[in-house]
């Protein structure tokens, strides 16, 4: 059968449709996250599709077997992407810009908008596409600074003190609308507060004068407030989903990938990326944050791929608290691996995985048993303190036990950070043993001051000692020798 296929990414209502519905077509996710490293891990997502010719919301032409087209993969925090990898059933696909992917966001909040009876005017559709692709890059540069005084860096001109109170009064109705439906506040949120993005719009132009600025953010905060009160009638609906979504997209994007990809059967879209691991220093625990409701049921593994590390700890928590989640079911626990499975349809959405690491006990024993010995040879000369060289390195010598332990190498650098508490031990009690050894052979109270054994004193004798060869010697030598001479008579 000949393959025919239509291009399909130019056409944005494709994408939308495709958010609307997304269990419709979303049959299964499986995500693996191992933890590789000391500070990063690898994450790898495969997501299994159903056939897409009835989800697409488009007519194609007949006979066609294939198409291309911007499929919503994941959804993605914000930031850039590293090491990230995506294929698709026909080959590798490319990522949509970030400007694109904001604007389908805002086509499809301007849909579910229309569906609850809000009329989203183009001015309107201009600041939400904005407010979608806000990525914080000016507030990085000048953190810290209130809203003025931002204002000001990004306009080049300070804003009038009338002016900026609307402005702050439209994003404070509009951040007690939206913040109850935030996971975790990150610092900043566009949804909250609109008036971040204007710096950007009048940059490009959009926008000309502060009064056309107040008029787009009226329209802005009175279409968050409808909503809300549409919110209120009857739990969960299509308003609802907006004002969650809307408050999503401060932290979050719908990561959007065009590809090759057939209609008529199921296919599967596999991703990867390195994400940041951040370890407490003393007890090793680490976080990561992932979505277990986008598709009909979510599989996820988790585990370590250095064979001296174990998982000492592992739950499945809400984010921003120490309650657990709800609807992930423990499939699968040993040493290195934990796996669950999430199909119930009221599941939380997003989820936070906290764990703690640590090394096999048996290597973890090796250097604080080196600590305790060092710790006892500490303890054996503050109480006899030797002074003599050869009884301080006879007790000194197994320091380079101690020596060899530090010297190790753990096959990752995983294993080296978990070591690092139990190396901080071993190297201070090693320091302290030369320290105090140091201090007893070169200063110890009551010795002279070389350090070494007293000289033993004279003898004392009631005769003087006199050497064998001047023994012979007459005590007094005459002065002058007469020769002897005869006398007569």
């Amino acid at each position: 059968m000949t393959e025919t296929a239509v291009n399909l990414v130019d056409d944005r209502q494709v994408t939308v449709e495709l958010l609307a519905n997304p269990l419709n077509w979303r049959v299964r996710v499986v995500e693996e996250i191992s933890v590789d490293t000391a500070t990063t891990c690898m994450r790898r997502r495969s997501l299994q599709v159903a056939p897409l010719r009835e989800h697409i919301g488009a007519e194609v032409p007949e006979g066609t077997t294939h198409a291309l087209l911007a499929l919503y993969v994941a959804p993605m925090p914000r930031g850039p992407l590293l090491d990230f990898d995506v294929k698709g059933p026909e080959g590798e696909g490319w990522v949509l810009p970030r400007l694109e992917i904001a604007e389908r966001q805002a086509l499809y909040l301007e849909k579910v908008a229309t569906f609850c009876g809000q009329e989203v005017t183009p001015e309107l559709h201009k600041l939400l596409s904005a407010v979608c692709g806000f990525t914080g890059e000016l507030l990085t540069d000048i953190n810290g600074l209130t809203l003025a005084e931002y204002l000001e860096a990004g306009l080049d001109r300070p804003v009038p003190r009338e002016t900026l109170a609307k402005w702050e009064e439209i994003g404070e109705i509009c951040r007690n609308a939206l913040r109850p439906r935030l996971d975790i506040f990150r610092g900043y949120s566009a949804p909250e507060n609109p008036v971040l993005v204007l710096p950007e719009l009048f940059a490009a132009g959009t926008l000309s004068t502060d009064d056309e600025a107040t008029e787009w953010l009226d329209q802005y905060r009175d279409l968050v407030m409808a909503m809300k009160r549409e919110a209120k009638k009857a739990a969960p609906n299509a308003a609802g989903e907006f004002l969650d979504v809307l408050a999503d997209y401060a932290n979050n994007y719908d990561l959007m990938v065009a590809m090759r990809v057939p209609l008529d059967e199921p296919f599967l879209v596999k991703i990867a990326e390195r994400r940041d691991v951040h370890l407490s220093t003393v007890r090793n625990r680490g976080t990561q944050e992932l979505v277990i409701a986008d598709a009909q049921t979510n599989h996820v593994t988790f585990k370590v791929t250095d064979p001296n590390v174990w998982i000492r700890d592992f739950r499945a928590l809400q984010p921003g608290s120490n309650k657990y989640s709800y609807g992930a079911f423990q499939t699968r626990e040993d040493p290195q691996n934990r796996a669950f499975y999430a199909h119930d349809v009221d599941r939380d959405y997003r989820i936070r995985l906290s764990f703690q690491l640590g090394l096999l006990r048996r290597l973890q024993l090796v250097p604080y048993l080196a600590t305790l010995l060092l710790a006892l040879l500490i303890l054996a000369l503050m109480i006899e303190q030797p002074t003599d060289l050869r009884s301080l390195a006879l007790i000194v010598g197994p320091a380079a036990l101690a020596a060899s332990v530090l010297l190790g190498r753990e096959p990752s650098t995983l294993g080296s950070r978990l070591r690092w508490v139990s190396s901080v031990i071993l190297s201070a009690t090693l320091l302290t043993l030369i320290l105090v050894s140091v201090v007893l052979y070169v200063w110890h109270p009551g010795d002279d001051q070389t350090g070494g054994e007293p000289a033993p004193g004279p003898t004392v004798s009631s005769q003087p000692s006199v050497p064998a060869r001047e023994s012979a010697r007459p005590t007094s030598a005459p002065k002058s020798i007469q020769p002897s001479v005869p006398t007569n008579g």
